[in-house]
C-alpha cells in the first residue's frame, strides 16, 4: 500500500506537470495574440491620432482664417462708428458737457463768491454809468460856457462899433478880431 500511495503521487505530479505545460503553451499563445492585437491597436490608434491631428490642424487653420476675417470685419465696422462718435462728441456733446460743468460749478461755488462776483459787476456798472454821466455834464457845461462867451464877444463888438486898424497897417479901416474861440470875425457880424 505504501507503494500505491507513492505511485499515485507520481501520476499526479506528471499530470500537474503536463497541465502546467499546456497552460504555459496556452499562455504563450495568448500572449502572442495579445501582443499582435496590441500592435494592431497601436497602429490603428497612431493612424487615428495622426488623422485627428491633421483634422485639428486644418480646423485650427480654418478657425484662424475665420477669426482673422472676423477681426478684420469687426474693425472695418467699428472704425467709422468711432469716427462718427468722435465728431458727435466734439460738435454736440462737448458744448453740453461744458455747460453742465459750468452749471455744476455755479451750484457748488459758495454763496459769498457768487455775491462778490455779482456785486463786483454791479459796482463796475454803476461806476461806468457815473463816469458817463459826469462826462456828459462836463460837456454840457463847457458848451454852455462857450456859447455864453461867444454871445458876449459878439455883443461887445456890436456895442463898440469901432473899427480897429488892419494888422498890415494899410489904414483900410477893416477890423479883425480873434474871439474866445480863436475865430477871426469881420466887423458888423
Amino acid at each position: 500500500m505504501f507503494d500505491a500511495k507513492v505511485n499515485n503521487k507520481a501520476i499526479t505530479a506528471e499530470i500537474v506537470a503536463e497541465r502546467a505545460k499546456e497552460a504555459s503553451a496556452t499562455a504563450t499563445a495568448a500572449a502572442q495574440n495579445a501582443a499582435a492585437a496590441a500592435q494592431t491597436a497601436a497602429q490603428t490608434a497612431a493612424a487615428a491620432a495622426q488623422t485627428a491631428a491633421q483634422e485639428v490642424s486644418n480646423a485650427a487653420q480654418v478657425a484662424a482664417a475665420g477669426a482673422s476675417k472676423g477681426v478684420y470685419q469687426a474693425r472695418s465696422w467699428t472704425a467709422p462708428r468711432l469716427e462718427t462718435a468722435a465728431d458727435y462728441t466734439t460738435s454736440t456733446l462737448a458744448p453740453k458737457v461744458s455747460e453742465a460743468l459750468r452749471t455744476a460749478a455755479r451750484q457748488i461755488s459758495p454763496e459769498d463768491a457768487q455775491q462778490k462776483r455779482t456785486s463786483s459787476a454791479l459796482t463796475w456798472s454803476f461806476l461806468a454809468a457815473a463816469v458817463l454821466a459826469a462826462g456828459g455834464a462836463v460837456a454840457v457845461i463847457i458848451r454852455q460856457r462857450y456859447r455864453t462867451a461867444m454871445a458876449a464877444d459878439t455883443e461887445e463888438e456890436a456895442a463898440a462899433g469901432t473899427t480897429a486898424a488892419s494888422p498890415a497897417g494899410d489904414g483900410s479901416g477893416s477890423s479883425t478880431d480873434a474871439g474866445v474861440n480863436g475865430r477871426v470875425s469881420a466887423p458888423g457880424r
